[in-house]
């Protein structure tokens, strides 16, 4: 069969995906070899430090707001939001950075989307999570008031005000967090297959029976 590139410019010949010497097994091989060789260099473990440390301090912040309440983000009788809606909206946009990266690369149909494609729907379904707690904490006691945004059958006929931005929120929040995951798991199948195929239950499993 003739090479369909023979008669195409120079500029519109196709790049071969794969370099020669190399078949898919290879590559996969070199890059499940990364994380499966639980090698963790010392630059990875000092971000990781960094991260939690940084989480450390979210929660001091947290615990500091239920103990004093919302009046330290600035809310007050006109002001109805203050910071809270900053950070909300601000890891909303977040997420749809992710969602755009994600869908121009679909929509150009690259072929080397896929890892691209997987990390920006992690950072969305992060983003959306960070987001989220905002409108939680934004009641001030999340355990006493917290569950009134969500609209579930109850004895007592009492449903949320629908008329809140909170309630719009939690709609938003939650209909965008599970087309997130939908995208990301879909997207993820490639690499769970991977994982599965260098699993190491089989030999525990076998060692165990006999």
């Amino acid at each position: 069969m003739a090479d369909p590139n023979i008669h195409r410019p120079m500029a519109l010949q196709e790049t071969p995906v794969i370099l020669p010497g190399h078949d898919f097994e290879t590559v996969t091989e070199t890059i499940a070899e990364i994380p499966l060789s639980k090698r963790y260099p010392l630059g990875w473990i000092a971000f990781i430090g960094a991260a939690l440390g940084l989480l450390g301090v979210l929660h001091m912040a947290l615990g500091y707001l239920v103990m004093v309440g919302i009046g330290i983000f600035g809310t007050n009788q006109p002001v109805g939001w203050a910071f809270p809606i900053i950070n909300f909206v601000w890891w909303i946009g977040i997420g749809h950075a992710g969602t755009l990266i994600s869908a121009i690369l679909l929509l150009f149909r690259q072929k080397w989307r896929m890892s691209i494609s997987r990390f920006a729907e992690a950072m969305t379904i992060f983003a959306v999570m960070c987001a989220a707690m905002f409108p939680v904490f934004h009641t001030g006691r999340p355990w006493l008031a917290a569950y009134w945004l969500f609209p579930y059958p109850n004895n007592m006929y009492l449903w949320p005000q629908f008329r809140s931005p909170l309630i719009w929120d939690v709609f938003a929040v939650s209909t965008y967090a599970t087309v997130s995951v939908l995208f990301w798991y879909v997207g993820l199948i490639p690499d769970l297959a991977t994982t599965r195929d260098r699993a190491q239950y089989g030999s525990v499993l076998s060692s165990n029976s006999t």
